[in-house]
Formats: C-alpha cells, sequence, structure tokens
C-alpha cells in the first residue's frame, strides 16, 4: 500500500507527464504541475527540489523499478528486455523527456542510471586481465555500452518506428553480439517481422 508521500509524489509526477505532452519542458512551470496535480506549490517542494528531480523520479519509478534488483539476482538480460518493454509503454513521454537538453537532461539521466547497471554487471562477474587492460576498464566498458543503449532507444522513439519494445531488444541484442565487420562478412541485412527474423544472404 502506497504512503501518503508516494501517493502524493505520484501525483505531481502524472500531473508533469500528462504537461510534457503539450508543452516544452523549458516552459513547463511548477506552478502548472501544483495546478494540474490540486496541491500547494509548497507541496511540490517538500517532495522535488524541481521539475529535473521530478523527470529523474519518472525514470526511476516507470523504468528502473527494481531493475538492479534483477541484474543481482543473475536476471541481467531480462532486466535489459524489461527497460525496452517499460518504455514501450511511457513511449510519448519518453518521446518527449527526450528533448530536455542540458545539464540533468533525460538522456543524462537516463544515461547515468544505465551505466549504473552495466557497472553492476561487470562488478558482478571477475574479469580476467585483459590485454588492453588501460582501455578496457569498466568503466570504459560501461560507457561504450551506455551511448549504444542510449542512443538506441533515441533512436527507435525519435523515428517513430513501430516496433515494439521487444522487437528493439532483440535487435539490440542483436547489434551488440556482432561486430559490425561479422555482419559485412556474412552480408547478413536483419529485417525483423514481428515473430520471424529474415536473413538474406
Amino acid at each position: 500500500m502506497e504512503s501518503k508521500k508516494e501517493i502524493t509524489k505520484n501525483l505531481l509526477a502524472n500531473s508533469f507527464k500528462k504537461l510534457i505532452l503539450d508543452i516544452p519542458f523549458k516552459n513547463i512551470t511548477i506552478k502548472m504541475i501544483t495546478d494540474k496535480s490540486k496541491v500547494i506549490r509548497p507541496t511540490f517542494y517538500h517532495h522535488f527540489k524541481d521539475k529535473y528531480e521530478v523527470l529523474e523520479y519518472i525514470v526511476d519509478e516507470d523504468i528502473m523499478k527494481n531493475i538492479y534488483e534483477m541484474v543481482d539476482s543473475d536476471m541481467e538480460y531480462e532486466s535489459l528486455k524489461i527497460i525496452f518493454i517499460r518504455l514501450e509503454k511511457n513511449r510519448e513521454f519518453i518521446k518527449k523527456a527526450f528533448k530536455v537538453e542540458g545539464q540533468n537532461s533525460f538522456k543524462e539521466i537516463l544515461g547515468y542510471k544505465i551505466y549504473n547497471i552495466f557497472i553492476r554487471i561487470i562488478d558482478k562477474h571477475e574479469l580476467n586481465e585483459l590485454y588492453y587492460s588501460n582501455v578496457l576498464t569498466k568503466e570504459n566498458m560501461a560507457r561504450y555500452y551506455t551511448n549504444g543503449f542510449v542512443s538506441f532507444i533515441e533512436l527507435w522513439v525519435d523515428k517513430g518506428c513501430e516496433y515494439s519494445g521487444i522487437d528493439m531488444f532483440e535487435a539490440y541484442n542483436y547489434m551488440v553480439s556482432h561486430s559490425i565487420m561479422d555482419i559485412i562478412k556474412n552480408r547478413r541485412i536483419i529485417i525483423k517481422d514481428f515473430r520471424k527474423i529474415y536473413i538474406y544472404y
């Protein structure tokens, strides 16, 4: 059962989510959020510092909730898949959120959360010393996979791609499990058609 604090925070967050669908982030005021949620202004500041903190709360609740626990329970693959499914459920909001620029942007907030997932995954598995140990540090590897993951999501939501979250996760998984030279060498073009993957040689 939700506490009074959780109910109020969710009320404010839902108001923000509705506003951003029609109003650019920079034009949304705290008053708009409180008016829409029918709470007084001091209540907002009791729960959030500013609207960027609301944005981060939404990322935590709607996208990242229980993800770290899944990674700790050896469900790394499933945790990344669920992120795509949750993003699909909030796709219109995510598309608008990606337009938030500058420090504390949505992309920066999401990237930080995803980066921590990859760090957590790497820390779980003891890696043998790598030949390029000064380059292939866990931080560099986590950053590399984070950039690809977030960019893939941004492309998906921005281009209005009709594929589902599961389809896109499978496409992402294919990309990260094959080098570009593997794909070129085998002359493979992957076309997702819901339940089938057609491979042309």
